[in-house]
């Protein structure tokens, strides 16, 4: 059995964006494990339904029976993995009543935490916002774009929206926003082959920003709640076809 050691295990396997992270420090092994295992399986190289072997587990980061068991119960509670009597840990399967659920609570807290952010309207959070939508413009999908959704989009993606919440100051809340929208990345994937697919989502992005730094609320807020919406209708049509397929 490898020995346990944090400089053992792969950081690769670690979810960009650690800076919004849900709760993504790593400051023992259980910690950087329970990272890896989020990033596999939000990043679909564990797919859902997978069962997970402690064995091979133990194999893939290098690390002993301990930490991979505490890890996995933490991403059961996350609702990440299922234990089943008889048959052990699984990957949690993507679902539209899941799916659903995240949009839900993301429809109300985002515009609400934005909302709040924009009623403090900090020059720092201001500068954070803009800093973060222009690393994000280059990257962001034009027409006809073949390119695959890679890490540097999602990453650059998921902080222009978690910087646009930023000003509420509220650090737990922003914890519990960012696993939902890490989770929501997962339908991505499994929806999305590359950055044209995201075309649409380009105006949104550019009128989000536009209404933040003209202090417009009532357009930013309505934006980003139709933007919620708009992307998880589309995400949801995954399971359109997945649901013709086994009738």
């Amino acid at each position: 059995m490898p020995k346990p050691f944090m400089a053992e295990l792969d950081t690769s396997h670690l979810m960009p964006g650690a800076g919004y992270a849900s709760g993504h420090g790593a400051d023992t092994l259980t910690d950087l494990v329970r990272l890896a295992l989020r990033r596999d399986i939000l990043s679909l190289v564990l797919a859902p339904g997978a069962h997970l072997k402690l064995r091979e587990l133990k194999e893939r980061y290098n690390v002993g029976a301990t930490p991979i068991r505490e890890a996995l119960w933490s991403l059961a509670g996350e609702g990440l993995i299922e234990n089943e009597a008889q048959v052990g840990f699984r990957v949690a399967d993507a679902s539209r009543d899941r799916l659903l659920g995240l949009a839900g609570m993301r429809r109300h807290i985002e515009p609400w935490a934005l909302e709040l952010s924009m009623t403090k309207a900090s020059p720092r959070w201001l500068a954070a916002v803009e800093e973060a939508y222009a690393r994000f413009t280059p990257k962001d999908a034009m027409v006809g774009d073949q390119r695959a959704i890679d890490a540097d989009w999602e990453d650059a993606h998921r902080n222009f929206h978690m910087a646009l919440l930023s000003g509420c100051e509220m650090p737990a809340l922003l914890r519990d926003v960012s696993r939902w929208y890490e989770e929501t990345d997962r339908y991505r994937r499994l929806i999305s082959p590359s950055l044209g697919y995201t075309v649409v989502n380009k105006v949104d992005h550019d009128v989000l920003y536009d209404a933040v730094m003209a202090g417009n609320r009532e357009l930013a807020i309505e934006t980003l709640r139709q933007h919620i919406m708009e992307t998880t209708k589309r995400h949801g049509s995954y399971f359109d076809g997945v649901e013709e397929s086994s009738d």
